[in-house]
């Protein structure tokens, strides 16, 4: 199988189309349409918006989370039987569910192609349970520190699936971990690489009749694609992390090669240009940490204790990324991984 490189996909024009129909007799994967889509293929058919409405609760509200006929209840006979002859609820099968130690779940999906993905919940103390979807089969990033990158580009995800993984884990995980209350865009894949679907997902994720999911609360995470970036934040609410992992163009190279496309001056200037327009809006860096690349300043503090360390790490790196992005943080330090808030103050 061909494995796609960045620059051979947008030769080809960009990111394609979010296709949603099922091989299963060219029927149409419903959780690959956005409600206006679906409201108009139910009309198409002969049946009223409130028909679209009914469906639209079964599959993404009231707990129900549908896979198949069976679970519309109070529907019409005649529009189920519509549906079941013309439409495809599931865009993927599981295979597997793996517990760890804290309680979180990976779920491994097959896809119509018989190709795999991870989606991970994340249960969390405070009553905050995250699902982290994929959005490709693969990556063509090839990040130093990702597993997946190595395996290249398979193909990207198509709404349908991403949406599912949400709905499948709400479905699977919220008897036994509570309300999934967050969704990051942080699994396989980068997301702004596969940006039509991504945003067609993210939409279907934070309607108001549907999932439910605060817009704050679903959150894409980039390398640093510096034109879907700007696309991004024109046309979604979502909230935005960008995966920094360095300082310097010349660390920040090799971590992540797509640096040397988009410099770091230029996508921080980007990220200052933009936020002038979007008021309130946070945006998470991502750091993290790799011995003996991109932590020497951290490595002589750890013979200082641990209270004192984390006190420094993030001194230091408030200072360091208020001096690299000019704007106000703050900053999280989790085990070995550092996570930065920054708050673009630019109105």
């Amino acid at each position: 199988m061909k494995h796609e490189t960045l620059d051979e996909h947008e030769a080809h024009g960009g990111d394609g189309d979010s296709v949603a129909i099922s091989n299963e007799g060219l029927k149409m994967l419903l959780k690959g349409m956005t409600y206006p889509e679906l409201e108009k293929w139910v009309q198409s058919h002969g049946y009223r918006p409130g028909q679209a409405m009914m469906l639209w609760k079964r599959m993404y509200g009231n707990n129900i989370w549908a896979h198949h006929i069976d679970e519309l209840e109070g529907l019409n006979k005649d529009f189920k039987k519509m549906l079941n002859e013309n439409a495809e609820f599931k865009a993927l099968t599981q295979k597997e569910i793996r517990t760890a130690s804290d309680g979180t779940r990976k779920i491994l999906f097959t896809l119509e192609d018989g190709l795999v993905i991870e989606t991970v919940v994340i249960p969390c103390d405070r009553g905050r349970t995250t699902v982290c979807v994929s959005s490709q089969v693969g990556c063509a990033m090839n990040c130093q520190f990702c597993y997946t990158g190595r395996m290249g580009l398979r193909r990207h995800l198509t709404a349908a699936e991403i949406v599912e993984q949400a709905v499948f884990a709400r479905r699977l995980l919220t008897d036994e971990v509570g309300s999934i209350t967050n969704v990051v865009f942080m699994g396989m894949g980068e997301p702004l690489h596969n940006i039509d679907n991504v945003i067609k997902a993210a939409d279907i994720m934070v309607d108001e009749q549907g999932l439910q999911f605060s817009p704050r609360k679903v959150t894409i995470s980039t390398s640093g694609l510096v034109p879907q970036l700007k696309r991004f934040l024109h046309e979604s609410n979502c909230a935005l992390a960008v995966s920094l992992n360095a300082t310097t163009d010349e660390v920040r190279n090799w971590i992540m090669p797509i640096n040397r496309k988009y410099k770091l001056e230029l996508l921080l200037q980007t990220l200052r240009e933009e936020l002038c327009f979007k008021k309130n809006y946070k945006v998470l860096f991502e750091y993290v940490m790799l011995e003996g690349v991109n932590d020497r300043v951290m490595f002589t503090l750890f013979c200082l204790g641990p209270s004192l360390v984390t006190a420094l790490i993030r001194l230091f790196l408030l200072s360091l990324l208020m001096r690299l992005t000019r704007v106000s943080c703050t900053c999280n330090v989790i085990n070995q991984t550092i996570t930065l808030h920054a708050f673009f103050n630019l109105h």
